[in-house]
């Protein structure tokens, strides 16, 4: 890991980006063929004593650009971990890695290799903080991702808990155009609360999931980092007003 001077120093990955844990799990239907691809892959590689297969940057991962890409990596710093699986069961199979991008780069890499009907990425833990430490201190990563995902205060997000909350609204009102105000009103102000420190959300990579995932991550590192800047009371709402201020006008586009 390396460090940047932003009040204490940002403790980022030494790819560049800053260090904020992520945990992927996967539904699996076929944990032979999964194994069959980290046997063949030349940059996943068993470690018994863990009994994690480690993803390094390095043969076929090399072509992933980060801020800090492979050749400027220093040889004698490669192969780095991107992150490790381990399987839970033969049915759950989790990725930790350091950063969200390095979540992004996972799935479309290996969505790419191995078959959603074998191995299926279902849900994703996530911290919205970044971390730091004092200049005279030398970043260390936690012992386990435990630490953050396997607590009782990890806030747990469902679709069906979302569709139950629309539901009760559009029963409390009669015309479409009430209930899509209301509906409307409801979303804004979950909005202008500040993200859970860690959380739990729903992943599809199907149909335009893979895009919405990318950007609901982009929108949620923005929030960490105006809270690591100082702006506590920024919030999601912030983030999409200063978005659709910033679009671009009808008029604008015409010409």
């Amino acid at each position: 890991m390396t460090t940047t001077s932003v009040q204490s120093n940002l403790i980022t990955n030494i790819t560049g980006e800053p260090y904020q844990p992520a945990r992927l799990y996967y539904y699996v239907t076929n944990k032979k063929t999964v194994l069959g691809v980290f046997n063949k892959l030349k940059c996943t590689e068993y470690y018994e004593k863990s009994d994690h297969w480690y993803w390094f940057y390095k043969e076929e991962a090399q072509k992933i650009r980060f801020q800090q890409s492979y050749n400027k990596i220093p040889k004698e710093n490669r192969p780095i971990p991107l992150g490790y699986f381990r399987f839970m069961s033969d049915n759950l199979m989790i990725l930790e890695v350091r950063s969200f991008q390095r979540v992004i780069e996972a799935v479309k890499f290996f969505n790419t290799r191995i078959n959603w009907r074998a191995a299926e990425p279902v849900r994703l833990g996530i911290v919205n903080k970044l971390f730091g430490c004092s200049p005279d201190e030398t970043p260390q990563p936690p012992n386990s991702f435990a630490e953050f995902f396997d607590q009782d205060d990890v806030v747990v997000y469902t679709p069906e808990d979302l569709e139950e909350e629309i539901q009760d609204i559009i029963a409390q009102h009669e015309t479409e155009e009430e209930q899509n105000k209301a509906i409307s009103a409801h979303m804004e102000e979950k909005s202008k609360h500040p993200l859970p420190e860690t959380e739990e959300i729903a992943v599809s990579i199907h149909d335009e999931g893979l895009s919405i995932l990318e950007m609901a991550l982009r929108m949620k590192h923005i929030e960490a980092w105006e809270h690591w800047q100082g702006n506590k009371d920024f919030t999601q709402y912030n983030l999409i007003q200063s978005m659709m201020e910033n679009m671009p006008s009808e008029q604008n586009i015409s010409e």
